[in-house]
């Protein structure tokens, strides 16, 4: 959903309605983003409210209503990756306790899918943090590679060879794994 610019304005001049719209529309996205990076939803829950805390606290200073998007996406992606770097450690998937044994397991024919998404999830685990930035902003906060650029202030060059080069680690991951 693109934001209005009336509502950065608001919000940069004070407005904490404006920014609660702000927060409303961005949390989705930006959690997914997070959490892409970080592989753990606590980690991922802690970054997004560092980066809206940093907006709201530097949002006077965007000079562009029309460049928020861009702008916050950045924040999300670095509170993710300073979060990731100072835990100095690799991310492991696990299970959510609450949710770990609270349903039998399915059957043999329907492991496919759920196989098939531990695959996934193992090998973005085992990609550094920058690949599983770019990664997590291209699928899956669906942005289109000019917008994973300006997410990252990086030309759109760069931004294609390195999501390609991320892709490329990913796909060598899963392969290896099998």
């Amino acid at each position: 959903m693109a934001v209005p610019d009336e509502i950065v304005t608001a919000a940069a001049r004070g407005d904490r309605h404006a920014f609660a719209t702000l927060v409303e529309i961005e949390s989705m996205t930006a959690y997914r983003v997070a959490y892409g990076v970080l592989g753990s939803h606590a980690e991922a829950e802690d970054a997004v409210q560092d980066a809206f805390i940093r907006a709201w606290r530097d949002l006077p200073t965007l000079r562009e209503p029309a460049r928020w998007s861009a702008w916050f996406r950045r924040l999300v992606v670095r509170s993710a990756i300073d979060r990731a770097r100072r835990a100095r450690r690799q991310t492991t998937v696990r299970l959510d306790p609450a949710v770990e044994g609270a349903f039998d397991p399915p059957g043999p024919d329907a492991l496919g899918p759920v196989e098939a998404s531990d695959e996934l999830l193992r090998a973005l685990a085992g990609l550094s943090v920058d690949d599983r930035a770019m990664i997590a902003l291209r699928f899956g906060a669906d942005l289109e590679v000019s917008d994973v650029a300006a997410a990252l202030g990086i030309p759109l060059g760069t931004a294609k060879s390195r999501l390609s080069r991320a892709v490329a680690r990913l796909r060598d991951r899963m392969e290896s794994d099998r």
